[in-house]
């Protein structure tokens, strides 16, 4: 009789999350386009706004990649808001695969939502019809409470709802469905924001990263020759 094959572990990954951050997510509503309200929270913030790439969601459509910003708080203690689009269009051909043949062709493109409570989503979500989440995170030293009152006062914004990511996945039917898609999310913008900080300090540095031994005088010991140079200055805005 063959050996029967041991089950494989499952990791629950949303047992960390949390553990070395505090994360505060909200739902907001506003006419603006992605590009306008990273402006307008750039202005009310009076903080640089950068585009830092897409959240894509390749299980569902290949083309479909939902926008990214992010706006850094406090670089000493990691506080950070990333401004992510909840909807954007559908491709035509998911939009079709979804229709009623005997409904007759498309009038009008259809919009895909990472959260929604109807239509073309990915979660099932109330409350409905958000356009714009923003995902602020912060290491757990930092008063956190000190950036969540500021993002609700952004100019001609609604404000559907807010809070941490734990709570508002309790108030949802599919909590641990709603609570993994967040950490997901978290997750995703952290590692852009991350990605863009490191190809801007490469720019700064004109792609240099490491000093080469020919540099030092008086070596007692060799110097790796990729070794990466992590000063603190580096991280100044003024350079």
């Amino acid at each position: 009789m063959p050996a029967r094959k041991k089950a494989p572990a499952q990791v629950i990954s949303l047992d960390a999350f949390g553990s070395a951050k505090n994360y505060w997510i909200c739902w907001v509503s506003s006419p603006l386009s992605h590009l306008s309200f990273a402006n307008r929270l750039q202005q009310h913030l009076g903080l640089p706004c950068a585009y830092i790439g897409d959240i894509t969601l390749d299980d569902v459509h290949p083309k479909l990649a939902f926008p990214m910003y992010f706006a850094t708080f406090n670089q000493d203690y990691d506080a950070t808001v990333v401004v992510l689009a909840n909807h954007v269009t559908a491709p035509m051909d998911l939009s079709t695969a979804k229709q009623n043949p005997l409904l007759g062709g498309l009038l009008f493109e259809d919009d895909y939502y990472l959260f929604n409570s109807q239509g073309l989503k990915k979660i099932d979500f109330t409350p409905p019809q958000a356009d714009y989440l923003l995902l602020l995170s912060a290491d757990k030293q930092a008063d956190i409470t000190d950036y969540t009152e500021q993002l609700p006062l952004i100019p001609n914004i609604k404000v559907l709802c807010q809070n941490t990511p734990q709570l508002i996945a309790e108030s949802q039917k599919k909590s641990k469905q709603v609570l993994d898609f967040l950490q997901y999310l978290f997750y995703e913008s952290e590692a852009a924001v991350k990605e863009f900080r490191q190809r801007k300090l490469c720019r700064k540095l004109h792609q240099k990263m490491s000093v080469a031994e020919a540099n030092y005088a008086h070596l007692r010991f060799p110097v790796e020759s990729n070794r990466t140079i992590t000063s603190s200055l580096l991280r100044r805005e003024d350079y």
